[in-house]
């Protein structure tokens, strides 16, 4: 039994784990805001409808090591265990949009029944068969009237100042978000937005005036013993708000979407149909006979080999680092809803981060995989990114127990173009440097070359 560290800062709820099942503690005050939940029939419609992850309240005396492990709980319900955790800073742009409509849809309909959400921000999703899902429960409370919505600042900085950058001045918002867990603020958009983008009204009302506010109100300090008067908020007006941000997001575009990589599959000179058909029916193979719980498809691209993953086993998080890809990926109906696509740039992927370093979790501590793919994957670690063999095998061992790795090799036209502008210093990079790398960590079960092609696969499973 332990305490999930990054579910710490809320005082009336958070959440426990038990081996493979996960509990919410919620206190008084927050269990009455459930019960009442349920009792409207709210909480049931949300579940039903996808909205909101299930939960099972869990009875006092059939659990007492539970209860014993959150004593001052008034009440703990049990969630189903999620396969993978992301976060917003590997999404790609059409995965946070559709994440920050849920949330604003939400919103509407809990006010419309008496409540309102506390906070508003991308870590209380996660994504299950391909759609955003609200999984904090503990963020719900009881709508008072004249009250403002709360969570307005933290939905903008979280949800829309990113969408607006990427979608007004074609940045990815992923790094902005990954060095900065609280998100982007009205300032910093506001100066880098071009001057026509301002006078939008949505980012006038939500971003350049909110940056003007924001400065007055820093500037500008009270008296001693001076309260500020609050004026009351009318509902209509917080309703207003959501359904104008709900607009201004749907209307929003990517821009910067296009990758020479989208086409990679369908334009790669070193396959003809043979190859790409031997291809297929080896990784098929390889993934039906392991039958694995979690792949993990390192270098997805487009996501092929990701949705052959997905026939055979019960989840695939498929990463990449080119973010249009992987957004154009997310919206291919036939990837699967067993499929995760995910931003994650191999060469710096996610570290543990916010307090303590743990609140967000590595990528490598959300391992290792059952099975992972390495497909065109290595020459780009190893020559693009100066990467020793005998590292990637040391990392690979890490993250995965099994899987199917590529070795492409120095004739290759592909890692031709990746030797054409810079001095060819790999001396160890050689098919037989590759086997012995692997042979460190890993059992070679089988190696095959694939037709038509001077490249070879591998079935590897750890020692």
């Amino acid at each position: 039994m332990f305490r999930d560290p990054g579910s710490f800062r809320d005082p009336d709820s958070g959440i426990l784990f038990a081996g493979n099942r996960v509990y919410r503690h919620f206190s008084a005050d927050a269990a009455s805001v459930f019960d009442d939940l349920t009792q409207k029939g709210l909480l049931a419609a949300f579940v039903e409808s996808g909205w909101v992850i299930e939960s099972t309240p869990v009875d006092r005396r059939d659990a007492p090591d539970v209860y014993a492990a959150a004593p001052n709980a008034a009440l703990i319900v049990e969630h189903p265990r999620l396969p993978f955790i992301s976060y917003p800073y590997e999404w790609p742009f059409e995965m946070l949009r559709q994440a920050a409509l849920l949330q604003l849809e939400i919103s509407l309909e809990a006010l419309d029944a008496g409540f309102m959400l506390k906070d508003a921000t991308p870590y209380n999703f996660q994504f299950v068969r391909g759609k955003p899902l609200l999984i904090d429960l503990g963020s719900f409370e009881r709508y008072e009237e004249g009250a403002p919505w709360m969570a307005y600042t933290q939905f903008c900085k979280t949800f829309f100042n990113p969408l607006l950058m990427q979608a007004f001045t074609a940045m990815p918002f992923q790094p902005l978000l990954r060095s900065s867990l609280e998100g982007i603020d009205a300032a910093h958009l506001s100066s880098v937005l071009p001057l026509r983008r301002k006078f939008r009204r949505a980012v006038f009302l939500d971003v350049v005036l909110q940056a003007s506010l924001n400065r007055r109100q820093t500037s500008s300090n009270a008296a001693d013993g001076e309260e500020r008067k609050v004026r009351p908020i009318p509902k209509e007006v917080i309703v207003g708000t959501l359904k104008r941000l709900r607009g201004a997001i749907s209307s929003l575009k990517r821009r910067g979407g296009g990758s020479g990589w989208l086409d990679y599959e369908a334009q790669c000179p070193s396959y003809t149909p043979e190859a790409i058909e031997f291809k297929d029916h080896f990784v098929e193979d390889a993934v039906r006979v392991a039958r694995p719980d979690m792949v993990w498809d390192l270098g997805c691209n487009f996501g092929r080999y990701s949705t052959i993953a997905g026939r055979h086993a019960k989840y695939v998080v498929a990463i990449d680092g080119d973010e249009p890809t992987v957004g154009a990926m997310y919206e291919r109906a036939e990837v699967g809803d067993n499929v995760l696509p995910l931003v994650e740039d191999l060469l710096n992927p996610s570290p543990g981060q916010g307090w303590a370093h743990s609140e967000r979790q590595s990528l490598e501590s959300r391992g290792p995989a059952d099975f992972a793919l390495g497909l065109a994957l290595v020459h780009h670690l190893a020559i693009a990114g100066n990467v020793p063999l005998t590292k990637i095998a040391d990392w690979l061992s890490s993250v995965t127990r099994a899987g199917v790795v590529e070795f492409i090799p120095k004739a290759d036209p592909m890692v031709q173009t990746l030797l054409r502008n810079r001095r060819d210093v790999f001396g160890d990079y050689s098919q037989d440097g590759f086997e012995a790398a692997l042979g460190r960590h890993f059992e070679i079960k089988e190696s095959v070359d694939i037709p038509a092609s001077q490249r070879t696969l591998y079935r590897i499973e750890r020692r």
